[in-house]
């Protein structure tokens, strides 16, 4: 199987997630590297890709659009993490909850989203235990994608791409991106 090769993932992909696909924010992390030569928007295309993938083979039963889109954003911290800077050396343990403060500025996101997105560095955070299904689809699927990443280290497949690679529409500035307060401690996926 070639990551991107299936049309009808990839319409998936771009229906549920097109509002992320379209910003100039969410397209900059094509100048982000984040395993090997992988940059950070080729690894959420492939997360989001691959759990409409598993989603769809194990017939799961889940939010499919908060799945999308939180895991389009997982990685949403927007910085190089590879710089010589005293703060990266524990990126991490930190950027997820980076990634949502970003996410939560520049995107309206439900609670199930703001979960994946804090919760996906599962075990590495330990405290941070997926607490519904959508969240252990995206945090699996993250370290199957890392694995691969990290292994072959080399540029996916540009098929990927074809689809969605949307054009930028407005950019957030002009979108009014909504600040939503970001995640409470106890707060749940499933009320």
């Amino acid at each position: 199987m070639i990551i991107g090769e299936d049309k009808k993932i990839k319409a998936i992909v771009r229906k549920l997630g097109r509002d992320i696909l379209v910003t100039e924010s969410f397209q900059s992390e094509e100048n982000y590297i984040q395993h090997g030569e992988i940059t950070c928007y080729e690894h959420s295309l492939a997360v989001a890709y691959m759990c409409v993938y598993f989603a769809r083979k194990f017939r799961l039963r889940l939010d499919l659009r908060s799945v999308v889109r939180g895991a389009l954003l997982h990685d949403y911290f927007l910085y190089d993490w590879h710089d010589d800077e005293a703060w990266h050396r524990l990126h991490g343990y930190h950027h997820a909850r980076t990634s949502l403060i970003t996410a939560s500025r520049d995107f309206p996101l439900n609670r199930i989203e703001k979960q994946i997105i804090y919760r996906h560095m599962f075990p590495l955070n330990i405290t941070r235990f997926p607490n519904c299904k959508e969240v252990a689809l995206v945090c699996a699927t993250d370290k199957v994608c890392a694995t691969i990443e990290t292994i072959r280290r080399t540029k996916y497949d540009p098929i990927l791409y074809e689809g969605l690679r949307l054009p930028i529409e407005k950019p957030m500035t002009e979108r009014g991106g909504r600040r939503s307060s970001i995640l409470r401690r106890d707060e749940k996926c499933h009320i």
